[in-house]
């Protein structure tokens, strides 16, 4: 008896199932053999049973049949050999199976895999980026800047009175900017925290002062007003400095203390180590020097840290257009 559906361009007309044993309940079941090589749950016990691909069947049974024996003999040479007639079902002397064996539901193996492989690629690939966030390097020199310590944004506006982010100044004060090309991406910044700090001296005297690698570029040989006006002044002035060459802040310093300010703002993004004689003449003569850092590294911040304090001044550090 062939056990199946029928299947279309079959030559038969049929599809054949094969018949295996189920190895934890070891009841026969039947799969169609399309199925062979792959997985199949028993109708039974529900357990995973594998079909057999090379026997067509189970590991301890097979549902094909032996080929029935030839039913005429070859013809002779020069005979024609008698047509033999096959009947449509089981001849009489076959032995009718008159047993029920259910069909077994094949298991999509392969895509339960899949499934699997592709949720354990999710959590390597969420892994990967979250170890490359935690360990990246930042700043120039492959340093991790510290967390700041203070609570104030880069684009703050001092609340009352004049200051620089959440610095107290005193004025008449002058803003000393980096003009070198390291300052390149980080100078939009500077100029946004500077003239948020000019806004905030109301009709206070300031000047600023651009470090550049021949010479310095100073807004003004006097110094003049602050608030909404000095603002305009000033956005027209920075609008024409492009960063570029190598700049001399010692030099810059000097020439800042040479004004007699009360408060120096001094922004970079390198040392500033071998500038700590100016440090000490701003202490003598009253002037305070307060330090800003954008995008700097632990060697920037420290140096930058150590020029604010030995002048009395603070020092803040921040990201370029953050916090």
């Amino acid at each position: 008896m062939v056990l199946g559906a029928p299947a279309s361009g079959s030559a038969e007309g049929f599809t054949m199932a094969i018949r295996i044993r189920c190895q934890e309940c070891k009841k026969r079941i039947s799969i169609d053999e399309a199925f062979a090589g792959g997985m199949c749950r028993c109708p039974y016990c529900k357990a995973l049973v594998y079909v057999d691909e090379a026997t067509g069947g189970g590991a301890k049974g097979s549902g094909v049949s032996r080929p029935s024996a030839p039913m005429s003999r070859p013809a002779a040479p020069g005979q024609a050999a008698e047509p033999v007639m096959h009947s449509a079902g089981p001849s009489a002397n076959e032995p009718v199976d008159t047993e029920h064996i259910p069909m077994a539901r094949p298991v999509k193996i392969q895509g339960i895999i899949t499934i699997i492989l592709l949720v354990l690629l999710v959590f390597m690939v969420g892994g990967g980026i979250a170890v490359a966030l935690l360990y990246l390097p930042g700043g120039q020199n492959g340093d991790i800047p510290p967390p700041p310590e203070f609570a104030p944004t880069i684009n703050r506006v001092p609340e009352s009175g004049p200051g620089v982010v959440d610095i107290r100044v005193a004025t008449p004060i002058i803003y000393v900017l980096d003009g070198g090309s390291g300052m390149r991406s980080a100078f939009d910044s500077a100029r946004l925290v500077t003239m948020h700090s000019v806004e905030s001296l109301g009709g206070e005297k300031y000047n600023v002062m651009v470090s550049g690698e021949a010479e310095d570029k100073l807004l003004s040989p006097d110094f003049v007003p602050g608030g909404k006006k000095g603002v305009v002044t000033l956005t027209t002035f920075l609008e024409a400095v492009m960063p570029m060459g190598a700049s001399d802040i010692p030099r810059s310093l000097t020439a800042a203390l040479a004004k007699k300010p009360k408060t120096i703002v001094l922004f970079t993004r390198k040392p500033v180590d071998n500038a700590m004689s100016q440090a000490e003449q701003a202490k003598a003569q009253g002037t305070v020097i307060h330090t800003i850092t954008i995008e700097g590294d632990r060697e920037v911040i420290d140096s930058m840290k150590k020029l604010a304090e030995a002048s009395g001044g603070k020092a803040r550090d921040f990201l370029a257009g953050g916090g």
